[in-house]
């Protein structure tokens, strides 16, 4: 990376981060917590990360989830 600019290199670190987030993204729960394990060690670190990631493995959602009423501003529900 010698030669570059301070902007090239910001650019550079920008889309490696951003390809990086697509990764993570396309990954599942399960996913991730084995990427966390074997990054990080078995149960060590990220520990807010790991309870997120457990909770939502022993919660799933329904794909169909019924959706609560859309907030209309009080003009529209009067006119």
């Amino acid at each position: 990376m010698s030669g570059l600019t301070k902007k090239e290199r910001k650019a550079i670190r920008q889309s490696e981060a951003l390809e990086r987030q697509k990764v993570w993204d396309n990954m599942t729960p399960h996913q991730k917590l084995n990427d966390l394990n074997r990054r990080l060690g078995e149960g060590v670190g990220a520990i807010k990360q790991r309870a997120k990631l457990k909770y939502i493995i022993e919660h799933p959602q329904v794909e169909n989830q019924k959706k609560g009423k859309s907030k209309k501003s009080k003009k529209a529900s009067n006119a």
